[in-house]
């Protein structure tokens, strides 16, 4: 509550769509945002993507659906063939699905008058992101890494650790479930994660 206040994420009357996984991140925006919709005098909506890449995904958005009906949340679903998206438009698997629950967050947007999309990044991303666009030939602008706000898009958790995150689900009994290609080294992101990120630390700074 206090980074949304210090950072002006939101003003009374606006309404936000969440982008809910099911993942731990996102659960626990989906519960904090619920819980903080009174005191900020805000709406919000939950919208979910099945990327069409693991059997599991129905069973998650099942789960999703659910919280968000115990929590009183609208809730909206979509499912992509994100394979053949990435082909077609001859992006990676990443880019493709990224893009593509953009789209989707952006029409229940349009579709219920929100103005705001809200996601579940958390400090801990931003080390990654950084280090990405660092790896990739950066400029001064990447190498901000993600910022509190842009554009529509808010970050509400960023003041926040994936360590934290973890606790607060804990202690709230909230389900959550793993994505199991956030172990696929084959992807940048997550080879810096679980490679790159505990050598820095290990070797040259544990911070």
């Amino acid at each position: 509550l206090a980074f949304i206040l210090e950072e002006g994420l939101v003003k009374p009357g606006d309404c936000l769509v969440l982008g809910v996984s099911g993942g731990p991140d996102s659960m626990a925006l989906l519960h904090i945002m619920a819980a903080l919709r009174g005191s900020l005098d805000i709406d919000i909506a939950a919208a979910h993507v099945d990327h069409g890449l693991r059997p599991a995904a129905r069973e998650e958005q099942d789960y999703v659906e659910a919280a968000c009906r115990r929590l009183g949340v609208d809730f909206f679903k979509h499912r992509i063939d994100a394979r053949r998206i990435a082909a077609a438009e001859q992006k990676t698997l990443e880019e493709a699905g990224r893009d593509e629950r953009y789209r989707f967050f952006r029409e229940v947007a349009r579709q219920i008058g929100a103005g705001l999309i809200a996601t579940a990044h958390h400090r801990d991303d931003v080390a990654e992101t950084v280090l990405l666009h660092l790896l990739r030939g950066s400029g001064l602008k990447g190498l901000r890494g993600i910022l509190p706000r842009q554009g529509d898009v808010l970050r509400p958790l960023l003041g926040v650790d994936k360590e934290a995150i973890l606790l607060y689900l804990k202690r709230g009994n909230i389900r959550y479930y793993i994505d199991e290609s956030n172990a696929d080294l084959s992807f940048t992101r997550n080879r810096i994660r679980h490679e790159l990120i505990p050598l820095l630390q290990s070797g040259y700074n544990a911070r």
